[in-house]
């Protein structure tokens, strides 16, 4: 039963790996019209009204702790969600802008460390060399320059990491309703994010069609459903387990941009992209999957006699 419960939690998260991958250019067309600020606040408004409704009962007899957490999450989550677009807004591609975002899972490690004195091990200090080698190959222009949509795209990310870390942390804690903590981090959000488009003056002068369902289609599906399976699902199945399968948002993220934004992919920036998932399985997996292969080899080989024909009681059978 507990397996069955875990496949199907980490199934659900495959479906957010393929809508947030979507989202990409979903976001890309939205600005052409509008201010990451202003598409921001309208998504997570719109899913702070469905949790609101859907979640009442449970939200009215919220505790302080709850409410101290969720607003921790909510201020993380509303740096990575508030740079991302601002960086597409000023010249990330999709198709890059997904796979930077998926560097979230090198950094986990590491504020971890810094937060919580979790030592990261080996593996992590590795996969982030070889993500740093990967980001320099995807973000880098001609004349060695990072863009600098690249690089707000990089700083929201590690606002991700930090969503990530504290969400794993709270959710899994006694007391704490990690329905609540969904909807208090998306409410949060909301908030901040019509605080920027009033201080900026960033409402839209148009609105088109396409812009308007591509922010309900954000709201309800990308944040509202989305974020409250991932709270959830990381309270009840592995975070490593988790991790991997929400980087699989950057690859979704590129088949997408290239299949419906006509993006070029070429050889450097998928040399780059390699070299980033490459990085992710290697900090998330521990190798582990080869590991243990060279250790049932090493068994073999050390107990050789037992499997061999020639042994001397065989051959003076």
């Amino acid at each position: 039963m507990k397996n069955n419960r875990e496949l199907f939690y980490k199934v659900c998260l495959i479906l957010c790996a393929i809508i947030w991958g979507s989202t990409f250019v979903v976001i890309k067309d939205a600005t052409n019209t509008m201010s990451s600020a202003f598409i921001n606040a309208s998504r997570f408004t719109i899913a702070t009204i469905i949790l609101f409704v859907v979640y009442f009962k449970k939200i009215k007899n919220m505790s302080k702790t709850e409410l101290k957490h969720g607003i921790m999450m909510g201020v993380a989550l509303f740096g990575g969600y508030y740079l991302q677009v601002l960086g597409m807004e000023y010249g990330s591609t999709a198709g890059k802008c997904a796979f930077l975002s998926a560097t979230f899972c090198v950094m986990v490690p590491f504020l971890s460390w810094a937060v919580f004195k979790r030592k990261p091990d080996k593996y992590s200090v590795i996969s982030a060399i070889i993500c740093v080698i990967g980001v320099a190959l995807v973000s880098i222009e001609k004349g060695a320059k990072i863009t600098l949509g690249d690089g707000i795209i990089l700083v929201s990310t590690f606002f991700y990491a930090v969503n990530i870390m504290l969400t794993a942390e709270f959710s899994s804690k006694e007391g704490n309703d990690s329905t609540i903590l969904a909807f208090l981090q998306i409410a949060v959000v909301a908030v901040l994010g019509w605080a920027v488009v009033i201080a900026k003056q960033d409402m839209p002068v148009v609105y088109t069609k396409g812009a308007v369902l591509g922010i309900i289609y954000l709201g309800v599906f990308a944040t509202a459903l989305c974020l409250l399976i991932q709270v959830v699902a990381l309270e009840k199945i592995n975070s490593t387990s988790a991790s991997i399968i929400l980087s699989l948002e950057s690859v979704f993220g590129v088949i997408i941009s290239i299949l419906f934004y006509n993006e070029v992919l070429t050889a450097k920036l998928l040399a780059g992209f390699v070299v980033i998932f490459i990085g992710i399985i290697i900090c998330e997996t521990k190798l582990s999957f080869t590991t243990s292969k060279l250790s049932k080899i090493k068994h073999i080989f050390k107990d050789k006699n037992r499997y061999s024909i020639f042994t001397p009681e065989n051959l003076y059978k």
